[in-house]
Parts: C-alpha cells; sequence; structure tokens
C-alpha cells in the first residue's frame, strides 16, 4: 500500500472520521488501529516483524527505566551511611547490568535488520553456493532506527520510558511515516501523538494542501520522468554516454527531490489532518553552497540519527579520546592529529551508505560523501584565506550562484553510484562525461527517451514551481503568503489536486511506481 493507492486515500478517510467522533482520551488508539491496518494491509507477513521490534524495545526501555529509578533511590536512601567507594561500585554494577540489556536488545533488533536486509548480499559478496529469499518489512530501516533512537535516549536518561504499552507501540508505528520517514524523536512526536486534536477546518486544510503539493510532486515530476531515466540506467545504459550521463544525472537530481520530498510533504501532510506534528525532513538543499551544509538540509532527520547516535558517540568515545590526545602530542595540530575525526566521519559514512541498501554502490556512495567531506575539511583553511584575500567575493550574488550549483553538480557526480550497476558501470559512466562529447546529440535525441515535447515541458513547468515555491522563506514563506485564509487554503488544494488529476503521469507508457525511499 503506496500513499497513492486507493486504498490508502480510503484508509485515512474512514480513520478521520473515526479520529474526530471519539472522546480525546481514545483518539490515540484509532490512530494505532490505523497504523496496524496500513501495515497489515502493506502485507500480513510484515507484522511479526514491527511486533518483535515493538516488545522488545518496548520492555528493554522499561527495564532500563526500572534501573535507573532503583539505583536514584538507592543512592539517595544510603547516600549518608556508604563510602563514595562503595557508591561508585553500585552504580557502577547497575550501569553493567544496563548495558548488557541495552546490547541484547540492540542485537536483536539491528541484528533482524541485518539478516533481512544483507544476508542476500554477503552471501552472493562471498561467493555461497546458495542464496536466500527473505521477506524484507516495509520501512523496516526507518522504524528499527525510530525505535533504536528512543532506546538510547532512555539509556542515557534523556526522558523516562513510555509506560503505557499501546502509546508507545503507536510511537513506533505510526503510519505516514512507516514508508519513508521522517525518523522521528520520541520527545518531540509524543508531545502531539496522543493529545488528541480538536477538528480544526483550517489545519486540515493545511493537511490537504500539503498532501496534494506531495501528489504533484511525485505524479507529475518523478513518475514522469521515471520511464527516460530507466532508458538511461537501465540494460541499455552502455548506448547513453558523454552528455547523456549529464543530462540523466541532473534529471535524476530532480527525480530523486521531487519523490522523496513529495513523499515526506505526503506524509507530514497526513499527520497534520490529526494534529499531529511529524519534523521536517528538507530543507530547500538544492540551495545548498559546501557539501556540509547540504547534508544539513537534506534529509535531515537520518543525518541527525547519524549524527547524534553514531558519529558523536564515537568520536568522543575513550579509545578515540586517547588516540586524538595522543597524536595531538606528537603532530600537534595537523592533518595527522584529526585523524580519529576523519576515521568516525568515514565510519559514520559508510553506515549510512549500507543503510540506504545492500550493495558495493551504497558503501562506495556513503564513503565517497565522507571523503569528499574531509577534504573540504582539509582544505578550509585555504578557503579561509582565499576569502581573506578577496573579502568582498562572498557579498556578490553571481559568487553565491557559483557555490550553489558548485554544490549541485558535485552531489549529482556522487549520485551515479545510485544510478548504475557495479562500480564499473560507475565508473564508465563518469569517465565518459570527459571523453565522450555528444551534446547536440543528446540534446537532438530527446524525443528518444521517450517523453513527448509536451511532457517536457509539463516537467520545466512544474520544476519552476517548485523552485518558486522552495525560494519563499521565513515571514515570506509560500504558506504564511499563500495559505494565510481559509478561502486560499481550499481553492490551492483544489487547484493541486486538479493539477494532480490533469497532469499526472497516466497512461499508456507509465505505471504507477513506488516512492524511491520507500524501497529502502
Amino acid at each position: 500500500m503506496t500513499f497513492l493507492s486507493s486504498g490508502f486515500l480510503l484508509l485515512v478517510g474512514a480513520l478521520l472520521i473515526t479520529y474526530y467522533v471519539l472522546p480525546k482520551r481514545f483518539r490515540y488508539l484509532a490512530l494505532l488501529a490505523g497504523s496496524v491496518v496500513f501495515y497489515a494491509l502493506a502485507g500480513r507477513a510484515y507484522l511479526p516483524f514491527l511486533t518483535i521490534t515493538v516488545v522488545t524495545i518496548y520492555g528493554a526501555a522499561r527495564l532500563l527505566g526500572r534501573s535507573l529509578e532503583k539505583q536514584k533511590a538507592y543512592v539517595a536512601a544510603h547516600k549518608t551511611e556508604l563510602t563514595k567507594e562503595a557508591l561508585g561500585a553500585y552504580k557502577k554494577g547497575e550501569g553493567r547490568r544496563r548495558t548488557a540489556i541495552f546490547l541484547v536488545c540492540l542485537l536483536i533488533n539491528l541484528g533482524l535488520l541485518g539478516a533481512l536486509k544483507y544476508t542476500g548480499f554477503l552471501l552472493s559478496a562471498f561467493r555461497a553456493p546458495w542464496e536466500v529469499h527473505w521477506v524484507l518489512p516495509l520501512g523496516i530501516s526507518f522504524y528499527t532506527f525510530q525505535s533504536v533512537g528512543y532506546l538510547i535516549d532512555v539509556k542515557r536518561g534523556k526522558y523516562p520510558p513510555e509506560k503505557n504499552f499501546l502509546r508507545y507501540a503507536l510511537f513506533a508505528s505510526f503510519f505516514p511515516q512507516m514508508i519513508q520517514g521522517p525518523i522521528s524523536r520520541y520527545d518531540m512526536l509524543s508531545k502531539t501523538l496522543y493529545e488528541g486534536a480538536d477538528f480544526d477546518m483550517d489545519r486540515l486544510g493545511r493537511g490537504l494542501v500539503r498532501i496534494a503539493w506531495g501528489a504533484a510532486k511525485k505524479l507529475i515530476v518523478a513518475d514522469r520522468l521515471a520511464p527516460a531515466l530507466g532508458l538511461l540506467f537501465g540494460a541499455e545504459a552502455g548506448n547513453y554516454r558523454g552528455s547523456w550521463v549529464f543530462l540523466g544525472m541532473v534529471l535524476y537530481a530532480l527525480r530523486l527531490y521531487a519523490d522523496f520530498t513529495g513523499g515526506i510533504d505526503m506524509a507530514l501532510g497526513v499527520g497534520e489532518l490529526f494534529g499531529v506534528i511529524l519534523p521536517e525532513n528538507f530543507d530547500r538543499p538544492y540551495l545548498s553552497k559546501n557539501i556540509e551544509e547540504y547534508w544539513t538540509r537534506w534529509h535531515m532527520t537520518m543525518g541527525g540519527w547519524f549524527r547524534d547516535y553514531v558519529f558523536y558517540p564515537l568520536n568522543v568515545s575513550k579509545p578515540f579520546l586517547k588516540w586524538t590526545k595522543r597524536l595531538r602530542t606528537k603532530f600537534g595540530d595537523s592533518f595527522l592529529s584529526r585523524l580519529p575525526l576523519y576515521t568516525a566521519t568515514l565510519i559514520t559514512w559508510l553506515a549510512t551508505g549500507v543503510w540506504h541498501g545492500a550493495g558495493w554502490n551504497y558503501a562506495l556512495w556513503g564513503l565517497t560523501n565522507g571523503v569528499v567531506i574531509i577534504l573540504s575539511l582539509t582544505l578550509k583553511p585555504l578557503y579561509d584565506r582565499f576569502h581573506r584575500r578577496f573579502p568582498s567575493l562572498k557579498e556578490k550574488k553571481a559568487y553565491g550562484a557559483f557555490e550553489i550549483l558548485r554544490t549541485f553538480l558535485l552531489m549529482c557526480l556522487i549520485r551515479l553510484w545510485d544510478c548504475y550497476q557495479g562500480p564499473g558501470g560507475v565508473w564508465r559512466a563518469f569517465s565518459s562525461l570527459f571523453t565522450v562529447f555528444n551534446g547536440d546529440a543528446a540534446l537532438s535525441g530527446l524525443d528518444a527517451l521517450g517523453l513527448s515535447l509536451s511532457a517536457w515541458v509539463i516537467v520545466l513547468c512544474m520544476a519552476a514551481l517548485m523552485l518558486f515555491v522552495s525560494l519563499q522563506k521565513g515571514d515570506g514563506s509560500f504558506r504564511t503568503r499563500y495559505l494565510n485564509t481559509p478561502a486560499r487554503l481550499w481553492t490551492i488544494a483544489g487547484l493541486l489536486l486538479l493539477l494532480c488529476l490533469l497532469l499526472g503521469a497516466y497512461g499508456p507508457g507509465y505505471t504507477a511506481s513506488d516512492f524511491i525511499y520507500g524501497q529502502f
């Protein structure tokens, strides 16, 4: 079941009526029931895996919470009669028990994710004489990471564990974010997930506008470009080199943005229908001026997860701190003294790549991002010296446009790992950009990609509209300027739905496609 299926729309409609008819204190149960129905309709075989995650994370978090409460109570009751050493030994013992509980739960959930998602790839990589074809539950990467993040926060004492099992089950399985995120944090999502919002026509209108806007991106841009990109990157990719590769990577950037942000818009819009605030996942990433900035604006909840739960713990761990101290003593503030930082960066990005999928291309995509970020950090003193030499350059709009274009093209090149099969295919495509010069043939042969002139015009006009909306920011944002009255809300919602019906990719040559990130 996808966001664009008739079954999903019927489910949301029925759930809306049920939600607002029920008393407030029971409305979260309606959302939980809707989430279970959604997941069951997506595939009944998926439910046991989700149940394992919900039960084990809930149980482990409760055990961790009880241990922390027991420790606090014991220390408060005996701090005057026990020595500092005795209290320290007690805390150490309780800490070990919590660590054991945490690690067992982590092993179960990450082990389950790893077995289902990566066993086939590992067997193939090591040329094993047998194959496995296990079911891969919908959204397992997203709900596993969201649940593990909750468990880590409870272990750190950031907040107490949720005592109500059904409330926690809703947090772990809230259906709009199951397909492709965003990856929510418990302390933020719980503020609106359980309270039972009052019925509000304006909020309903805003939710419908966001859903329709996401559907327009998906149907008018992403799905319309899919057949052309299938030709450029498919079985006949060897026939499309040089300028075709450049055209393909730019079109893929447009399709990926329309597809992924479209899905997130729909998820956030559905949440808004029920008064549930999900975290924003994008902040105009294609206007970034460097790769570090880009990754603070693209898939922000994923980046925040890896930063908070992988990079920071690794970088400040005792082994890394000792390593850093040793290198600084020996080499001072040089490149070598930053090796621990760079190692943590590479490990984090390798994990990010592997999270996206099982395959060498995913791992190399992650490592490429890490290497480029490390090069950027290493060369920063040169950048700073250059800008001190030409201080007015940063203020010029033309230079800002150059930085944006440079970052956009760099990210397009890195995404070639997404587009071609195997490292060899990526290298052949990349090298042809500098060895095959066929710009005229590529431009004159656009009709060979299966899209008519009218289809290209529709895509470009929708892309221009997406850019216009992105450029509205802050107090002048599109939402603030154009969605500030009920009449405008419902008019724009109607126009967007009409656009989807009139200009969406339907009919011969098009098939409904899943959201790209829904496959992770």
